[in-house]
């Protein structure tokens, strides 16, 4: 039988699907939450615990709770850490990536709807801004890349994906 803490987790991950909220988007706080899974404050705030555990969402004090870069991965889900030779494992992840990214951004091509083009687009604009005001653009940059793999519509691809971009 599941804990109402496991349940509440359940109801707020069928609310994120539901809200079709993206890695990075910022949920409800806590009283809104309350109020739409008809549930007590305290309890909310043990199912984001339990949820941020399995690195579903990503609480920051004073600024909310967010949807985890990477949602439900673990921090090394491969055993990167006990790779000795880190040189060529990053050499190696970047041949991975080269290998996969072709084919996600076909794949959102031609799944991709009018508001997935129009946030591409948009953060396209902010990296190219960045980049030629000489300002820093990585988080922009996993931002725009996230993106394109989400509007590729595959689930496991884009999840293998965003793991490779957040190394």
């Amino acid at each position: 039988m599941m804990s109402l803490t496991q349940k509440l987790s359940e109801n707020i991950i069928s609310y994120i699907l539901k809200e079709q909220l993206m890695p990075g988007d910022k949920l409800p706080n806590e009283s809104i939450l309350s109020e739409k899974l008809d549930a007590g404050r305290s309890s909310i705030r043990e199912a984001m615990k339990l949820l941020e555990s399995r690195n579903i969402v990503t609480i920051r004090q004073g600024s909310g709770t967010y949807i985890a870069h990477t949602p439900g991965v673990v921090e090394d889900p491969l055993g990167f850490t006990f790779i000795e030779d880190k040189r060529k494992l990053v050499m190696d992840l970047m041949e991975v990536r080269f290998l996969m990214e072709p084919g996600i951004a076909a794949m959102a091509a031609t799944h991709a709807d009018e508001n997935d083009i129009k946030k591409i687009s948009a953060l396209c604009n902010e990296v190219e801004s960045l980049i030629r005001s000489n300002s820093s653009h990585a988080e922009k940059d996993i931002e725009f890349h996230t993106a394109i793999a989400m509007s590729s519509k595959n689930s496991l691809g884009t999840t293998i994906f965003l793991l490779l971009i957040a190394i």
